[in-house]
């Protein structure tokens, strides 16, 4: 036997056989040369297992012994002392057989599902499933170290994106970063970890995109240019109410007033991993509201729902789907988001008129708004913002314009009159 300190616990001596692939193993100081398993020659490498009593297990009352190992002798014995130290000062964590990928998908069901709304639970869900489990997914909890992430942040920025054309953007990856620091602040919490390795882990950071708007001539040409199509009044009604692509599409004819000329924005159509949804909520309690129509969008509005109640009726029968909604397939379907948006930027094109995304239109009906001196606070009811700082902050650009006519209004207000000759 060799020869142990006291309190050291049991000091083994391991070899792998490269044969058979068992370990043989002594605590005996002679050296190990043949397989006790098949008989065949040992390598000459050999790695050290320290056992040990690190505590007692509070559930049943019984010792608890653990093994530790190393490639020598000394780093397994140093890491049943460490272990035996931090028992002692009430800080000891046994290492975790979670993988990362298990940990996170336990998380996103028993923490995240029902906390969040649809939209942003199957936010979540994707970019776990698309990025982080496929890169990191089958490390170790225990074993996941900062460096890990900080390459898994830098490769996503590079070479990211599923359809092979460059890497995702800054808001993607701190997307990313959120998931994982938030599963791993839940595993400290639970006493997986020590620590949350992702903490120290810089994700990147997000720059705020430039708003692009259409100007009031390029909103005119558009309008003139798609005034035949079956979604003019869509067009319309996202240019002269700032309504989100999910608000519009959502939008159902039991929260439109015609007569009154007004809107109540009460749900929003979700395209989820599961299909689309019609949510009977909206982003946020602000996000609720009514709007003043047009009287073009109102107008708009009467006619298109002439030719809906004509295909509706033509389609009765059918396997027509009632959904109630205002903009909808011919069947009475949803519109799928994301062709709605390529419908409209195609417009754009055809009406030779610069790109832009659907959402650019609410960033354009606001700018117009204020460049007209709509106070902001109508402004942010109209958009739904929960704040008039987000309002202002948003559409800080449109403020060099209202400085320049708040200027000339004052302009001579405080100087000497000149008397007016008899």
């Amino acid at each position: 036997m060799s020869r142990r300190g006291i309190k050291e616990g049991t000091i083994i001596k391991r070899k792998t056989c490269k044969a058979c692939k068992k370990i043989t193993s002594t605590t005996s100081s002679k050296d190990l040369r043949t397989c006790k398993n098949c008989g065949n020659k040992l390598p000459d490498k050999c790695t050290w297992m320290a056992q040990g009593i690190i505590g007692t297990d509070l559930k049943t009352g019984k010792s608890k012994r653990k093994s530790f190992y190393g490639k020598t002798r000394k780093e397994a014995l140093d890491k049943l002392q460490d272990a035996r130290q931090e028992v002692k000062n009430g800080i000891y964590i046994e290492p975790t057989k979670y993988l990362l990928k298990d940990w996170i998908e336990k998380w996103l069901v028993n923490y995240k599902k029902g906390d969040l709304k649809a939209s942003s639970y199957d936010s979540y869900e994707n970019r776990f499933q698309v990025h982080i489990k496929p890169d990191l997914g089958e490390i170790p909890l225990s074993k996941l170290q900062t460096h890990m992430i900080q390459d898994f942040y830098r490769n996503k920025l590079k070479n990211g994106r599923n359809d092979g054309k460059g890497g995702l953007s800054e808001i993607s990856v701190k997307h990313l970063h959120i998931i994982i620091s938030k599963s791993l602040d839940q595993a400290v919490q639970e006493g997986l970890l020590p620590i949350n390795v992702a903490k120290a882990a810089k994700p990147p950071k997000v720059k705020r995109k430039k708003i692009r708007i259409m100007d009031l001539d390029s909103i005119k040409k558009f309008i003139d240019y798609v005034r035949g199509d079956r979604m003019f009044a869509a067009y319309l009604l996202a240019i002269t109410t700032g309504l989100r692509r999910g608000e519009l599409l959502g939008l159902c004819w039991d929260c439109v007033d015609l007569d009154n000329r007004t809107i109540s924005v009460e749900r929003q159509l979700l395209a989820l991993r599961e299909g689309m949804i019609l949510d009977e909520g909206t982003k946020s309690k602000p996000s609720r509201r009514s709007i003043i129509l047009t009287v073009d969008a109102v107008e708009a509005l009467r006619k298109h729902k002439d030719e809906q109640d004509k295909k509706r009726k033509l389609l009765s029968g059918s396997g027509y789907q009632n959904h109630n909604l205002v903009f909808c397939r011919d069947d009475g379907s949803f519109l799928d988001p994301r062709d709605f948006t390529k419908r409209f930027q195609r417009q754009l094109e055809k009406a030779n008129l610069t790109k832009i995304r659907l959402h650019d239109l609410r960033h354009s009906h606001a700018s117009l708004l204020l460049m007209e001196n709509t106070h902001p606070k109508v402004v942010q009811e109209r958009l739904g913002h929960s704040s008039i700082v987000t309002t202002l902050d948003l559409y800080s650009h449109v403020s060099k314009g209202l400085q320049e006519k708040a200027a000339e209004s004052l302009d001579g207000l405080f100087s000497k009159k000149k008397e007016t000759p008899r």
